[in-house]
């Protein structure tokens, strides 16, 4: 946790801070910024003296007259928020790196719930002093939107969904019927079909999980389940969908994990749908599983593409896509990789990726194994 000094105004100058030339020439944009409705601020990183501007007070639900340390503004975050905001910042001061975080706050004043972004970077004086400095803007107008959208997005995913599941239940029907009849013809068409029903399916179920990451409202059931069974379901399922039969699973001794079954082959699914999508058709992709400590590590290995340095940070962001002439002829959202993260979050994981371009990628995610191996 930061510790912050108190401080009781935005000053014009902070000579225990040896800033003051770059506070004089601050404060035309101090003025600009503050007229605008967007707060300063700035943190040192050898005292952790923290100096909110007034408006910064009045945007974390301050008066202006009052005091308020970086503890004090961190606690108008809702409790659910507040370590994922709070790593955020310290993992940033650690790396000397920029950071961009969306979070909520409830107004101490009107007990209202409104959403702030607070940008921040680091900066060096003369090789003196290392601080921070950033501005926090109301952004609840556009959060709103946002989350209307994502509202709108799944309830007309779970509405096509149910026809989809009805025309996908018909079809097995009819490809048992011309099993029987041994009408191959027919068996190839429905195949096909069902091929595509369930291609649109998963793309709901991603959409569907994308609101709910978006409202805060991926709901886990979780219960006990083998990792061995789901990978050889997926594996068969991908086999089914992609027509690929380059995907092998490593063997490995049985793993027991407490998750929710559905949202985790949701990840799997993602994850090997990408991998032969990024990789030539008859590329090798290998699945292997092993415990370390107490979780149980998921590595999906491919010999693709690739994914350059500067792409690998990005990746698991919403709506990221990879641009490159390799990528511009293949489909897609942008929205799985993010979801996959929010997903193994929830779940406590880990996820992340290795890859060097033109060579392949790994990527591995991580379950907590809470109940003893059979």
């Amino acid at each position: 946790m930061v510790k912050i000094s108190k401080q009781n105004a935005f000053p014009k100058s902070v000579p225990e801070l040896e800033i003051q030339e770059p506070f004089e020439t601050l404060d035309l944009a101090r003025v600009a910024l503050e007229s605008t409705n967007v707060g300063i601020w700035i943190i040192d990183l050898t005292t952790r003296i923290f100096l909110p501007s007034p408006n910064s007070k009045e945007l974390f639900g301050f008066a202006t007259d009052l005091e308020m340390s970086f503890d004090e503004a961190m606690l108008q975050i809702p409790e659910k928020h507040r370590p994922e905001v709070i790593a955020a910042i310290e993992n940033a001061f650690k790396k000397r790196d920029n950071f961009s975080i969306v979070f909520p706050i409830i107004d101490i004043r009107s007990n209202e719930r409104r959403w702030l972004s607070m940008l921040g970077g680091c900066h060096n004086i003369e090789d003196k002093n290392c601080y921070f400095s950033g501005v926090v803007m109301d952004v609840t107008k556009q959060k709103h939107i946002d989350l209307r959208k994502s509202r709108f997005i799944g309830l007309v995913s779970h509405e096509l969904k149910t026809p989809l599941t009805v025309l996908k239940a018909y079809i097995q029907l009819l490809n048992s019927w011309a099993k029987k009849k041994k009408d191959h013809f027919t068996i190839g068409a429905l195949s096909k079909a069902e091929r595509q029903v369930k291609k649109m399916l998963n793309m709901i179920n991603g959409l569907l999980s994308l609101a709910g990451s978006e409202s805060g409202k991926i709901h886990l059931t979780k219960h006990d389940f083998l990792l061995n069974d789901l990978i050889k379901e997926v594996i068969e399922e991908t086999f089914f969908i992609t027509a690929s039969d380059s995907i092998v699973l490593v063997p490995f001794e049985t793993i027991q994990v407490h998750a929710d079954q559905e949202k985790i082959e949701q990840v799997l699914i993602n994850l090997l749908s990408n991998a032969t999508k990024y990789s030539d058709k008859d590329s090798l992709i290998e699945i292997s599983c092993l415990q370390v400590d107490d979780t149980a590590q998921i590595n999906i290995k491919d010999k693709g593409i690739g994914i350059s340095p500067e792409n690998i940070d990005k990746l698991f962001d919403p709506h990221y896509r990879v641009e490159s002439k390799e990528t511009e002829k293949i489909s897609g959202f942008g929205i799985g990789l993010f979801l996959c993260s929010e997903i193994i979050k929830r779940h406590s994981g880990k996820i992340w990726v290795e890859s060097e371009l033109g060579k392949g990628s790994i990527f591995k995610f991580t379950l907590p194994i809470k109940h003893s191996q059979l």
